[in-house]
């Protein structure tokens, strides 16, 4: 029920040992408390704050991430997630650097490469991010490495879904990411069609899971001092038939997710998560949202592979799902202005809507579209290459920002 337990680390305020010793006594008391309740968590996963001009400085980021590297293998943690902040002023030059660099040394890596924030598109940033996703891509024969990439759009601190995530605060915090596609599953097979019915019984279902969880984290920021700032209840995927989104959408649909009337159930699923979220008194946090992540995806990924949903009909769902175009196969040898030109689509959603959406693209090396990735992994599943339109041009600014001055309120 628990996909990860999400540990936000004061880098710039605490101690190296200080940090080391809270985070140690922490987990120990986290994870007996969840064992017991029977919610122990998939993964533990370290947040860093963001890095923004002070990056500039050569072996900033390299040093802070081996920290945080060595802690994880000291303490069993899998994953950390190292924001870089290119909304902020500088070249950007040493930044961009050092994220190639890093995620090449570190395999526990994941890179949050923040693009936009309160409303301005780093737009120049933005070329750059695409730039190195398509670097990255070459490291390897399977375009696999991208998985621990993403370019994040106005996401909040301390959301706990990876590679969207930033500590953010003088003190060590915790956040959950939930797994609650299996619960909606279950709540809705025998609604037939009625989603004002298929609403209230997911409501129903989630609204005690939600207060336990709630209950939960409150005895554990009572035990150790540490701040709980939130838990995302989103419905997100992982490989198999009880956790698909898109078998829920289409249990809902009764056709395919990707055809015509998606937007709407996705709607319909979103309103319900939030209006369990609220009746039920947890914090939310993040996205709490319907993630389409396709290669995590099973139905999803059968969908594309049948060619019933687009790249545009996933732009089209992020203007009411949870994550935007996440875990998206595209071909290693498009153009770098193709991969920039959806970023930046999903950066003005995000900004108009005032909501938080990232990018999460794999461009699969020595493979074209409508051929098949080949991930080999048993936590993706493999899909078609998905075609992105032809664009050569590439979208420039002579300042460093761009500012939607009059978002929708």
């Amino acid at each position: 029920m628990i996909r990860s337990l999400t540990i936000g680390l004061p880098l710039a305020t605490k101690s190296p040992s200080h940090i080391r010793e809270r985070v140690r006594g922490f987990l120990e008391i986290a994870i007996a408390t969840l064992e017991a309740a029977d919610l122990a968590p998939r993964t533990v996963r370290f947040a860093l704050p963001a890095v923004g001009q002070e990056g500039e400085i050569e072996g900033a980021i390299l040093s802070r991430v081996r920290f945080v590297d060595e802690l994880s293998a000291d303490t069993g943690v899998r994953w950390m997630c190292l924001p870089i902040d290119l909304v902020a002023d500088g070249l950007n030059t040493v930044r961009m650097a050092a994220a190639i660099d890093v995620i090449g040394r570190f395999p526990r890596l994941f890179l949050n490469l923040i693009v936009a924030e309160d409303g301005k598109i780093a737009v120049n940033s933005v070329n750059q991010v695409a730039d190195l996703i398509l670097k990255i891509s070459r490291r390897s024969n399977n375009g696999f490495d991208n998985f621990r990439v993403g370019a994040s759009c106005n996401c909040p601190p301390n959301s706990p879904f990876f590679p969207f995530s930033q500590h953010k605060g003088d003190n060590l915090a915790f956040s959950f990411a939930l797994e609650t596609t299996n619960l909606a599953v279950e709540a809705t097979k025998s609604v037939q069609g009625n989603v004002a019915l298929a609403r209230e019984h997911l409501i129903e279902a989630l609204v005690p899971t939600l207060r336990k969880v709630q209950s939960l984290a409150e005895e554990l920021a009572s035990k150790t001092d540490v701040e709980f700032r939130g838990m995302d209840a989103s419905l997100a995927p992982f490989p198999g038939d009880g956790t698909s989104v898109g078998a829920l959408v289409e249990q809902l649909l009764g056709a395919s997710v990707g055809s015509h009337g998606s937007v709407f159930i996705t709607a319909m699923l979103t309103d319900a998560l939030r209006c369990a979220l609220k009746e039920s008194g947890a914090k939310p946090v993040g996205f709490n949202g319907v993630m389409y992540s396709m290669l995590e995806d099973k139905h999803l990924a059968s969908a594309n592979s049948k060619r019933n949903v687009t790249l545009d009909g996933l732009v089209s769902l992020a203007a009411v799902c949870g994550c935007g175009i996440d875990m998206v196969p595209v071909s290693g040898i498009c153009f770098q202005e193709e991969i920039a030109a959806v970023i930046l689509d999903i950066a003005a959603m995000s900004s108009t809507l005032k909501k938080p959406l990232g990018v999460r693209m794999l461009p699969i090396p020595n493979r074209g579209v409508n051929e098949f990735t080949q991930l080999n992994l048993d936590f993706l599943c493999d899909s078609r290459v998905v075609p992105l339109t032809a664009n050569d041009r590439k979208i420039v600014l002579s300042e460093h920002l761009f500012e939607m001055r009059a978002p929708l309120k």
